[in-house]
């Protein structure tokens, strides 16, 4: 039976998966609040140490496995992350959250990890395989099965 997405599909997922962070984030002792400031959607705090997070998320068609995030214009929105994160006093992560096969998966990885596997591109979009981020020792990740 093929899933059909409502209209509002996207922006549903969006939301839950900043939901689903923040929640895992307080579980884990985190003071957090969602901001949804320009580049960053959730500020959290922990043992003296902010973090401002951008969350990007997607939500595969069923029997579709897919880690790659593909970003609109990341070097603008790199800038906004680290703009915004300058002015909260925030180190800088991303939040990937991807839907399929009966797993969510979330992976919170710094901003240096990211340019660290990825050569920033300044065409309009890049594409991410957020898979290159779970190696690294400063990747959280996290999966709920359904």
């Amino acid at each position: 039976m093929q899933l059909e997405y409502s209209s509002n599909h996207a922006h549903i997922t969006g939301d839950f998966a900043e939901h689903l962070l923040l929640y895992w984030l307080s579980k884990n002792g985190y003071e957090c609040i969602h901001v949804r400031h320009i580049g960053v959607d959730i500020i959290a705090s922990k043992d003296g140490k902010r973090i401002g997070i951008s969350v990007k998320s997607r939500s595969r068609k069923e029997g579709k496995s897919d880690y790659g995030i593909t970003m609109n214009n990341p070097t603008k929105h790199i800038e906004k992350v680290r703009k915004t994160c300058e002015n909260f006093d925030c180190e800088k992560y991303f939040a990937f959250v991807i839907d399929q096969m009966g797993v969510i998966k979330v992976i919170l990885t710094p901003l240096k990890v990211v340019e660290e596997s990825y050569r920033i591109s300044e065409k309009s979009s890049q594409d991410w395989n957020i898979r290159r981020f779970e190696a690294d020792i400063r990747t959280m990740i996290f999966e709920l099965k359904w």
